[in-house]
C-alpha cells in the first residue's frame, strides 16, 4: 500500500530527507509537464521544477494540511512560471527598447559629425569627466561592441555577462556618455532625429 503524500510531509518534518525524495519522485513529472506547459522549453521546464521543489521544501512547515501537499505543490508551481513570465516580459521589453537605442547609436558613431570623435574619445576614458562617469565594465562593454566590432554574444563573453546583462551595461553607458557629450557641448546631442521617411527614432 503506497504511504500517502501526507504522511510523507510528516517524515520530511521530523527529519526524513529520504520522505521528501519520495515526494519529488512522485509529483516531479507533473510539475514538469505544468512548467513545460507554461514554457515551452524542456530546459526552462527542468529549472523551473527544481526551483519548484526548493521551494516546497523549505516552505513546508508553512504546510497546515500535509495531506494537501499534491496542491500546494501546483499552486507554487503555477506562481514559479508567472515570475518567469513576468521576468521574461521584461527581458524582452528590455531588449526590444535597446536594440532601438543600439540602432541609433549605431546611426551615432557613422556620422560624420563633430560628436563621433568626442565619442570614441569617451569610450577610450579619455575625454573630460569619460573616466569619472563610466565605470570599468561600461568603458570594456563600449570598446568591445563599438571599438572592437564585436558581436553581443562575444563582447557579452568577453565580460562574463549574461545576454541580459550585457544589455542593461550598455545601456547604462550609452546614457552616460550622452550626458557627457551633452554637457561638453552645451547642448542637446540629437539623439531623436526624424529620418528620410519621417519615422521618429527612439532617444537612448
Amino acid at each position: 500500500m503506497q504511504i500517502q503524500d501526507g504522511t510523507l510531509v510528516l517524515g520530511v518534518l521530523n527529519g526524513d530527507r529520504s520522505a521528501f525524495a519520495e515526494l519529488y519522485d512522485r509529483r516531479a513529472r507533473v510539475i514538469r509537464a505544468i512548467c513545460y506547459d507554461e514554457t515551452r522549453n524542456a530546459h526552462v521546464a527542468a529549472e523551473l521544477t527544481q526551483e519548484v521543489f526548493l521551494r516546497a521544501y523549505r516552505d513546508l512547515r508553512r504546510l497546515h494540511a500535509p495531506d494537501k501537499f499534491a496542491a500546494w505543490l501546483v499552486g507554487i508551481a503555477r506562481q514559479v512560471c508567472r515570475e518567469w513570465r513576468r521576468k521574461r516580459g521584461r527581458e524582452k521589453r528590455a531588449m526590444v527598447g535597446f536594440a532601438d537605442r543600439l540602432a541609433q547609436a549605431d546611426r551615432w558613431m557613422d556620422s560624420p559629425d563633430a560628436h563621433l570623435f568626442e565619442l570614441r574619445e569617451a569610450i577610450a576614458g579619455r575625454a573630460a569627466g569619460a573616466a569619472e562617469s563610466l565605470t570599468q565594465q561600461e568603458r570594456l562593454a563600449l570598446h568591445a561592441f563599438y571599438l572592437q566590432s564585436r558581436d553581443v554574444e562575444d563582447a557579452r563573453g568577453v565580460l562574463g555577462l549574461s545576454r541580459s546583462g550585457f544589455y542593461r551595461v550598455l545601456s547604462s553607458a550609452c546614457k552616460r556618455l550622452r550626458r557627457i557629450l551633452n554637457d561638453k557641448s552645451g547642448q542637446d546631442v540629437p539623439c531623436n532625429r526624424r529620418d528620410a521617411t519621417g519615422s521618429n527614432e527612439v532617444r537612448s
